[in-house]
């Protein structure tokens, strides 16, 4: 069998390597710092670096770190088998010093790096990656743990020779190997798996060989992690191959948006997430930093429609829907300069994306026109009405940006003046609870983590973007995971932005994901090409 090696750059200097989700040098070329001192700086070691994140976590199990309380943490405890390079923009090693497929890409062999050891002692050895694998294809249904999304085309693995895993798939997936690059797919001790659910679940019982291992926690108020001396196995393109520079990383809980930005500029906490626009300005004018971390590794955020919605089902809707926002007005009026426009799906830095903002240019008329063409005409008091039905829609999303809410008040007003009432439950994590199964529920407001392609987003009978499987898109998806070449591959990534937006409008597209950050003078961060800040790279300056 003729096995394709992916690009992993070797030399002497790789013998002592490690990655960590922590320290990629590209990573910061996808974000933009405005304000505070140069992170071109020499780092300095020692200290304690504190962080302050929007809500407390419950459950920190590995698979359920899609959301960023827990990924931005977790990034810090746990190493991956791959690492994502946004500069190079190709996939380098990290725990597999090497790594592999067929043409098929239904078997791929991972060659695991010597010496690496979890936080316990135990090596993360061939077998301990074979575990993990497990894991996160099958699930642990000892503990309640469903598979992972993203490897649902594992079908098992094996460890051959000494360091060698390979894994078989039940089917093609190009995207499998970028799957392995997501926090989500975290190795973590095989002690660790054993335990039931609600051991998998506490970070105080979770083992990783990552550069930050638990020191202490108090709920609901913050989690201590202390830096791991020996750590020596970061990503081929980290700046920092060796432990930490930091001695102690303080997770802090800030739920109230308008205290965010006060806190980094007063030196109460180093680094916050969740900067309003409006507290940019002031943060950067005080001396601090503004950081806009770009989510290659998600969707833009949108507004997707569930297509099981008897309003939403006719497709002429929905494009009207599409026409009839003003992305500009929102940039222009919610946002700030740390936000782009989305041009699709995608973000404009992923690879594959495809500039689609000429199908999303705001034209009212052409909204007036298909909802008319739809059979819903102007009622009295301006909205529109089909069958003794009026056209409202109801949109939900979590609370994770501060900038949803207002958004989609802005949208409320641009779809009132074509005729559509829009109720906005954006950032209401109470109606979110029920709204995310709830088909009646039109639209979702969300961006969601995608490692290549899409399907694993859209694809399921039961995702939460659609609460619906296309048939089309589903068969778009399997050529697009089938593809061998990276050329197909691409094409197949544009072909299902092409149709989830231009042409069925099954989602709606505003901007770019981007996490906005702040942080006082002293702090020097990078970030992830999934927006989580690199604490192994971090260090603070002198008084």
């Amino acid at each position: 069998m003729r096995l394709k090696t992916f690009a992993f750059k070797t030399s002497a200097a790789l013998a002592v390597l490690g990655l960590s989700l922590t320290a990629c040098s590209s990573n910061s070329s996808a974000t933009k710092a405005v304000g505070g001192t140069s992170d071109s700086s020499t780092p300095i070691s020692g200290g304690t670096f504190t962080y302050a994140e929007v809500t407390p976590i419950k459950n920190w199990q590995t698979q359920a770190a899609r959301f960023y309380e827990k990924a931005n943490v977790l990034n810090s405890v746990l190493d991956r088998l791959t690492y994502y390079d946004t500069e190079k923009g190709e996939i380098v090693g990290w725990i597999a010093s090497k790594f592999e497929s067929n043409d098929a890409k239904t078997e791929y062999t991972f060659t695991i790096r010597d010496g690496v050891t979890f936080s316990n002692g135990t090596p993360l050895d061939a077998a301990a990656v074979k575990a993990n694998l497990d894991a996160l294809g099958l699930g642990i249904e000892s503990a309640q743990i469903q598979p992972n999304v993203d490897f649902s085309a594992y079908k098992s693995s094996e460890v051959v020779g000494k360091s060698q895993v390979r894994v078989t798939l039940k089917r093609s997936d190009a995207n499998f190997l970028r799957a392995t690059t997501s926090v989500a797919a975290g190795l973590v001790s095989p002690e660790t798996l054993k335990l039931d659910n609600a051991g998998q679940s506490a970070i105080s019982k979770i083992v990783g060989s990552g550069p930050f291992v638990f020191k202490s926690e108090k709920a609901d108020e913050e989690v201590v992690f202390a830096k791991r001396a020996d750590y020596k196995w970061a990503p081929a393109t980290a700046k920092n191959q060796g432990a930490a520079y930091i001695d102690e990383l303080v997770i802090k809980y800030l739920p109230e948006v308008a205290h965010r930005a006060g806190a980094a500029q007063s030196g109460q906490v180093d680094l916050v997430r969740g900067l309003q626009p409006i507290d940019e300005q002031t943060l950067k004018a005080g001396g601090g930093t503004v950081y806009a971390a770009s989510g290659v590794d998600l969707t833009a955020n949108m507004a997707a429609a569930r297509i099981g919605s008897g309003k939403l089902a006719d497709e002429k809707v929905r494009h009207a829907l599409q026409s009839g926002i003003d992305r500009q007005a929102i940039k222009d009026t919610v946002l700030s300069d740390s936000y782009e426009i989305a041009g699709s799906i995608v973000n404009h830095k992923a690879e594959g994306y495809v500039d689609l903002s000429a199908d999303l240019a705001y034209d009212p008329e052409k909204s007036k026109k298909l909802l008319d063409e739809a059979g819903w005409k102007i009622g009295a008091d301006g909205i529109r009405e089909k069958d003794g039905e009026k056209l409202e829609v109801t949109v939900s999303s979590s609370n994770n940006s501060v900038v949803i809410k207002p958004a989609f008040e802005l949208i409320e007003q641009q779809w009132r003046a074509i005729g559509v009432k829009l109720v906005n439950r954006a950032g209401d994590n109470t109606f979110l609870t029920n709204a995310l199964v709830d088909s009646k529920i039109e639209f979702f407001g969300t961006r969601q983590f995608a490692y290549g392609g899409l399907g694993p987003v859209f694809g399921p009978a039961n995702n939460t973007q659609t609460l619906n499987a296309d048939e089309e898109l589903n068969s778009l998806f399997v050529k697009e995971q089938a593809a061998t070449t990276d050329e197909e591959h691409l094409k197949l990534v544009g072909d299902e932005q092409r149709a989830l937006v231009s042409e069925k409008a099954l989602t709606l597209p505003l901007w770019d994901e981007v996490q906005v950050y702040g942080a006082n003078e002293k702090a020097h961060v990078e970030f992830t090409s999934g927006t989580a800040p690199i604490f192994q790279s971090a260090w603070k300056s002198k008084d």
